[in-house]
Parts: structure tokens; sequence; C-alpha cells
């Protein structure tokens, strides 16, 4: 039987959810992911342990923080000044928001407080300095 090696295109179920059981992605039969394994395209930590398995086989793999989204960073929390908004921009709190550098970058973010002269920005990912719990079956190998 083969079993899934580094440079393998495979297709995959998977499902990814938090410690507290809640899913936040599923990849089911009519959507699988389909990767090339040590690509990198997901995650690494990941994509390693995904490394012979067999056709059918279904694993769960435990991703720490680092492994998946990163630690949650105190320094990615902005106050910025509402004037750097739009004057149509909807400043509520828990609004996700798309920020374009003048060098190009964008960068996406959470409003986690508006006050009476600026804005609390949270440029962490969502999944930032959490687990991720992946239940993984391999559908096809090459």
């Amino acid at each position: 039987m083969k079993v899934v090696k580094k440079g393998d295109k495979v297709k995959l179920l998977c499902e990814a959810k938090l410690e507290n059981g809640e899913i936040y992605y599923k990849w089911g039969e009519e959507n699988p992911l389909e990767l090339v394994i040590g690509e990198g395209a997901f995650f690494p930590a990941a994509e390693e342990k995904i490394e012979n398995m067999k056709e059918g086989e279904t694993k769960t793999i435990t991703l720490e923080p680092n492994e998946a989204f990163g630690p949650y960073m105190e320094e990615l929390i902005l106050e910025v000044p509402k004037e750097a908004f739009r004057p149509d921009a909807k400043l509520e709190e828990g609004a996700r928001i798309r920020i374009n550098t003048p060098s190009g970058k964008v960068f996406y973010g959470i409003i986690s407080e508006v006050k009476d002269n600026t804005v609390v920005l949270d440029l962490n990912h969502p999944l930032a300095g959490k687990k991720i719990i992946l239940t993984i079956t391999v559908v096809s190998i090459g």
C-alpha cells in the first residue's frame, strides 16, 4: 500500500478545530484539501506528520500555537486616531478591517475597542496563541 512521502500530491479530508471543540474549518469530500507534501502550502508541522500515512488512514494532529498561527503578540495591539480612517468607515467593536499601508502592504485587524478619539486595533490572527487540532484522512496519494 502506498504511503505519503515528501513531494507527493495528496487529497485530504481535514477538520480543524480549537481545544474547546469549535470547528474552525472543514475540508470535506466535496472540497478536499489538495496539496504537495513538503511545499509548505499547509502547516509545515502538519505536513511532516502526514508523511508515512496510508490511503484511507485517519490521524489526529495537535499543533501548538507556534506551529499554527503563531503566538499572541501584545505589540500587535495598536491605538490609532479616528481621523486615520475614512469618514464613512464603520468603527464598531468586533468589526474586521483592512488596512492599506503607503508601501502597498495590506494588513487585516479587528477593532477591539472604540474610544472617544481613537480606535484600538488587534492585528493578531484570530487564532494566534491557540492550539489547532487537525483530524486528517488521506483520500488519495498521487
